[in-house]
Order: C-alpha cells, then sequence, then structure tokens
C-alpha cells in the first residue's frame, strides 16, 4: 500500500489549501455583513436585489465549507495513517502476534478517543485513510477539496485489488479537469 509519509501530498499543502478555503470563507462573510450594514432606504428599495446577493453568497459559503471540509478531512487521513505507522515502527521487530494485536488495539483506542468515534469506526478510520493516503492522486484531489471524504474512500476501496499502477492509471482519468462542453441547443430547427 505505500507510507503515508511518502505521500506527495505534503502537509504544507494541506494547511495552504485550508487557509485559502478560510480566507475565501471570510471574505463572504465580511460581503454579508456589508449587506447588513447598508443603508436601510437603499435596502428597501432594492429588497429583492439585496435577498439574492444574500442567497448568492450562502451558495457560495456552501462551496467552500464543502471544499474546507474535504481539506480537513485528507489532514485527518493523513495524520490517522502516518500515527498508525509511528505506532507499527515504534513495535519491535520480534514482537508477538499478541504484542502487535495490542499495538493495533492501542492505536485504535487512542484515534477513538481523540476523534470521539467508536472503536469499530476508529478502526476502519484508519485503514481508510492507509488507502486513501496510499493513492497520490486521490488524497491529492481531497487535500485540494475538490473530492469528497466519501468518494475518496469509493475510489480507494474500489481499486483496492489492483496494483498501485493499475489503481493510478484507472484513477486518472476520473480526476482530470474536464472542459465545460457546450450545451446543445434546444427548440432550434
Amino acid at each position: 500500500m505505500g507510507n503515508a509519509a511518502d505521500s506527495p501530498v505534503e502537509e504544507t499543502e494541506v494547511m495552504e489549501g485550508l487557509w485559502a478555503s478560510v480566507a475565501s470563507l471570510d471574505v463572504l462573510f465580511l460581503k454579508d455583513a456589508e449587506l447588513d450594514r447598508a443603508d436601510p432606504e437603499a435596502v428597501a428599495r432594492e429588497a429583492v436585489d439585496v435577498l439574492e446577493r444574500k442567497s448568492e453568497l450562502r451558495l457560495q459559503r456552501l462551496a467552500f465549507w464543502s471544499r474546507l471540509e474535504a481539506q480537513v478531512a485528507a489532514g485527518k487521513a493523513r495524520d490517522a495513517a502516518e500515527f498508525a505507522e509511528f505506532q507499527e515502527a515504534m513495535t519491535p521487530p520480534d514482537a508477538t502476534d499478541s504484542e502487535r494485536a495490542f499495538v493495533e488495539m492501542s492505536t485504535t483506542a487512542e484515534v477513538t478517543g481523540v476523534l470521539t468515534l467508536s472503536p469499530g469506526a476508529a478502526a476502519a478510520f484508519i485503514s481508510q485513510s492507509r488507502k486513501v493516503c496510499a493513492m497520490p492522486l486521490v488524497a491529492g484531489a481531497l487535500a485540494a477539496g475538490s473530492m469528497s471524504w466519501r468518494h475518496a474512500v469509493i475510489v480507494a476501496d474500489e481499486t483496492d485489488c489492483l496494483a498501485p499502477e493499475g489503481a493510478a492509471a484507472l484513477v486518472a482519468p476520473l480526476l482530470r479537469p474536464r472542459r465545460p462542453q457546450p450545451r446543445p441547443r434546444v427548440g432550434t430547427r
């Protein structure tokens, strides 16, 4: 599967994406506050326009919340995968199977406590995080906010049985930016 620490998605990329999304949200909140401070008489004359602008701001904010959510998921996934790898690396090479099982249970328990998940959900999150982080294209799309966590997990699960090269070849066309297609004209003869 690969090492999350070897992933081309660097921590700085994740943080820069988060900061950019938060800054964009801040701008949208400031625009909304400007609308709230507008002259009441002007607002009364342009009530529909103000409501339309506020409505559009909400949609734009939802888009940035979605991007931010994906970027946070990328950071959490990377940290969970690396935490599990560090815990395994600290396990002595001659550890027994029961000692290795204890390390795995301990790792899961730590993630359970930090993320307030059930033990089963924490174990699944660690496993999913490792799969997503082992796929650089998917991890990069998640860090960029262009793919949701759920979508990333589905892609990782569906390509789990493939060799890394095969999985990358399968996923690459799906993650390429698409060019907008011209809309067909309807009703013309």
